[in-house]
C-alpha cells in the first residue's frame, strides 16, 4: 500500500495542483478522492474511442501514448515516465466524451485515477480549488491546441510544396 505521505509528494510534483504544493489541506482533499490503480506491463489504462471519466496521474512506471491511422494501425506518439511527473485523460473532468489516444502500460504502472463525478464533488466543496485545476487544465489544452495549429500549418506547406514539386 502506498503511504499517504507519498502520495501527497506526487501530488505536489504534478502541474495540475502547483497552486497548491503549501497547500496540505487541499491536497488532502484530493487523496480522499483518489483511486489507487496497477496495470500490468501491456495493459490498456485508456482506450481511443471509448467513454472517458476518469483523469489519471502516473505514480510509478513508463506508458506509451498511442494514436491510430486512418487505416486503424496504431503508431507511438511518445513515451512518457513518473519521472515526467505526468497526468492524461483530463479532458474527462470536463466533458465525459471519447477518448483521443489509447495510453497503455509500457512497464507495470501506478495510477492514481480521479473520476468526474469526485471531480465535480470536490468542485462543490471548494471552488477554488476546482478553479485552479479547470485553469491548469485549461493552459494543458491550449498548449496542445497551439501545437496541432502548428503542425497543421507545417503539413499544409509540405502538401502546397509537394503539389508544386518543390
Amino acid at each position: 500500500m502506498i503511504k499517504k505521505t507519498e502520495v501527497l509528494e506526487r501530488l505536489k510534483t504534478i502541474s495540475l495542483f502547483k497552486d497548491f504544493i503549501d497547500d496540505i489541506n487541499r491536497l488532502n482533499k484530493v487523496i480522499n478522492y483518489l483511486k489507487f490503480e496497477k496495470y500490468k506491463s501491456g495493459s490498456i489504462i485508456i482506450n481511443e474511442g471509448e467513454l472517458g471519466n476518469k483523469l489519471f496521474i502516473l505514480h510509478s512506471g513508463t506508458v506509451r501514448i498511442l494514436k491510430k491511422t486512418l487505416n486503424n494501425d496504431k503508431y507511438t506518439v511518445t513515451l512518457l515516465s513518473d519521472k515526467n511527473n505526468i497526468f492524461f485523460g483530463e479532458i474527462a473532468l470536463i466533458d465525459s466524451d471519447k477518448r483521443s489516444a489509447t495510453v497503455a502500460a509500457e512497464t507495470d504502472c501506478i495510477v492514481f485515477s480521479f473520476d468526474r463525478n469526485n471531480f465535480i464533488q470536490l468542485c462543490e466543496v471548494d471552488s477554488l480549488m476546482a478553479y485552479k485545476i479547470t485553469l491548469q487544465i485549461a493552459k494543458k489544452i491550449s498548449i496542445s491546441l497551439r501545437k496541432m495549429n502548428e503542425d497543421v500549418v507545417t503539413l499544409f506547406e509540405a502538401l502546397v510544396n509537394e503539389v508544386k514539386g518543390y
